[in-house]
């Protein structure tokens, strides 16, 4: 909790009261005792009828609530249509029953690459046919995690601008983690138990990567390199993941096999047959625990599990911003609704008169909507100007989403139209319960 900002908040409170509590006691100051006796004698009316530029101040406050939960709406409209937007991005990877967690090799005898690469190959085979798992495979970085591995790379008949160098997403992967994460091969062939640190140096690359250098070509047989000494050809292409989240821009992938670049930290992922993934974790680290007791094994979660969680940001900013937005059009229809109660009330005497010269209820009822809803035009007309300047700033929290979304912005227009009308039609209804006759009996 901050300081700072709930003093600033406490104070913003304490002088909207006093100011909001002063207005009436300056109006009341400045009343004319001798004009308003002699309206009481009258019943309490004033001239002119059913008209709200004798409520201006009253009018007033209708139309900034009205325009501020017109704003609102929008905002949460267009984060809530964002939200479903983002969450039927494919992830490039089926996420149900499968089980994650992370696997780390701590005991200073796998500093040596070779025994940190037969460890894991242990641990990979090992939890592969246990009872229960379909399919099984470790990776330097999850998606959806935030974990990343950037490196610069050479690619074969590419030369990049002076003084620049690209830049790709690079992973450590096991033969068989694609297949347990469901990720599509596009072209070639996944990591085999033969591409060791012996065998020639190989690396899998995602079909963004291949369409960007070879767009009308085959990029199996090619070559990158970190090193011009170490070239490592390209023998496959997988279908493209969204590793940094939904709606993050999509980087260029490279997967390189994990016992030609072996890792004392991997996360290990199991497809596995159950319902729900989660009953097989302690079967699993039992498993990595007969094989090396000091192996520390952490963060079970399942796929779903992070999937959700990453999209934690985007749903607390559409559900807070949506809580806002609805707790603001019930005060501007409560606003509304009692400004059209106090109107009919202090208008009692102008409307019996009315119905006593033969005005039809429905034309009274008419005269009082009307009014009501000249209010909502207005405020709608002020909110809909303040959306269009408040949402441009919104653009980079929105995902497949416009700021001048078209269908959102009819869809809450509507929705606080029909709000204020059932505000105005309660009060204007009540208009026909007025009996003329006590009205001029007490004039």
């Amino acid at each position: 909790i901050n300081g700072s900002v709930l003093a600033f908040t406490f104070g913003v409170s304490l002088l909207t009261g006093i100011l909001f509590g002063l207005a009436p006691v300056v109006r009341a100051v400045r009343v004319d005792l001798n004009t308003s006796l002699k309206a009481g004698g009258r019943g309490g009316q004033s001239e002119g009828g059913l008209y709200l530029r004798r409520h201006r101040v009253r009018g007033l406050l209708v139309v900034s609530e009205l325009a501020l939960s017109l704003m609102l709406l929008i905002a949460a409209g267009l984060l809530v249509r964002s939200f479903v937007r983002l969450q039927s991005v494919p992830p490039g990877f089926t996420t149900d029953r499968l089980l994650t967690m992370q696997v780390v090799a701590s005991d200073p005898k796998y500093r040596d690459d070779k025994a940190a690469a037969n460890l894991f190959q242990q641990i990979d085979a090992r939890v592969a046919h246990l009872s229960g798992v379909l399919a099984e495979g470790t990776v330097s970085a999850l998606p959806l995690t935030g974990s990343v591995g950037w490196g610069g790379i050479n690619v074969q008949g590419y030369t990049p601008p002076p003084g620049q160098e690209l830049q790709v997403d690079m992973r450590i992967a096991s033969s068989d983690y694609f297949r347990a994460m469901k990720i599509p091969l596009r072209k070639g062939r996944f990591f085999a138990e033969h591409d060791t640190p012996n065998s020639m140096d190989v690396v899998i690359i995602d079909e963004k990567f291949a369409q960007r250098f070879w767009p009308d070509g085959d990029p199996i047989g090619k070559h990158v390199w970190f090193d011009p000494k170490k070239p490592m050809t390209i023998v496959g292409v997988v279908g493209t993941v969204k590793q940094y989240g939904l709606g993050a821009d999509t980087k260029i992938a490279t997967y390189f096999p994990e016992q030609q670049t072996p890792d004392r930290g991997l996360y290990l992922v199991a497809r596995t047959s159950f319902a729900d993934p989660a009953s097989l974790s302690s079967t699993i680290v039992q498993e990595i625990h007969s094989i090396d007791p000091t192996v520390v094994v952490y963060g079970i979660r399942t796929m779903q599990d992070r999937l959700y969680d990453s999209l934690a940001r985007e749903r607390f900013s559409s559900t807070m911003l949506a809580a806002f937005a609805v707790f603001a059009l019930l005060l501007a229809a409560v606003g509304l609704y009692g400004v059209m109660s106090y109107l009919v009330t202090q208008s009692t005497r102008d409307i019996g008169v009315l119905v006593a010269l033969g005005a039809h209820p429905s034309n009274i009822i008419g005269l009082v909507v009307r009014q009501g809803m000249e209010l909502a035009a207005i405020g709608m007309f002020v909110g809909l100007t303040g959306a269009v300047a408040l949402t441009r700033v919104m653009t980079s929290l929105l995902f497949g989403v416009s700021t001048t979304d078209a269908a959102t912005f009819a869809a809450v227009v509507g929705l606080l139209a029909v709000v204020a009308f059932a505000a105005t039609a309660i009060p204007a209804w009540r208009t026909t319960r007025i009996d003329p006759m006590v009205v001029l009996r007490e004039e």
